[in-house]
């Protein structure tokens, strides 16, 4: 048997790559999904809510708590599972908080991954990596 001082660096490189297989890794294409928004009168509805928690992988609740925290504004969800903000917001708007919280809540810091998990232990958020196995820890909301 070799000691590690015997093999290349390609031979290192792709014993390393074959130890790696079967690992999610993030040259996937994960497509991060797009807010229909509807406003009727004083209200915003985001009408695919549940559908964009279940393909981020986070509870509604927390998804929703934080559209509510970040525009100030109080809401429900609905019996269709769709999203009522109280107040005139754009597409274009609500989906830039979408994507800052896929960037914060959802991405892999480390590796950009999509699969993770995220925990709450007291006041902390826990985002732990299915890919790399990294851990990221921040201030809960």
């Amino acid at each position: 048997m070799k000691t590690i001082r015997e093999y290349s660096y390609e031979e290192l490189l792709d014993r390393a790559f074959t130890k790696l297989a079967g690992r999610k890794g993030s040259e996937e294409v994960f497509e991060v999904p797009k807010a229909n928004v509807l406003v009727i009168g004083g209200k915003t509805i985001i009408q695919n809510f549940r559908d964009i928690a279940q393909v981020l992988n986070r509870e509604e609740e927390l998804l929703k708590r934080y559209f509510m925290k970040e525009l100030n504004v109080p809401g429900s969800i609905n019996e269709a599972g769709q999203l009522e903000l109280r107040g005139k917001f754009s597409a274009v708007s609500i989906n830039q908080l979408l994507d800052r919280f896929v960037q914060k809540y959802v991405k892999c810091s480390t590796c950009g991954s999509f699969h993770t998990k995220l925990t709450k232990k007291g006041k902390v958020f826990i985002l732990k990596c299915e890919a790399c196995g990294a851990e990221t820890s921040f201030q809960a909301f």
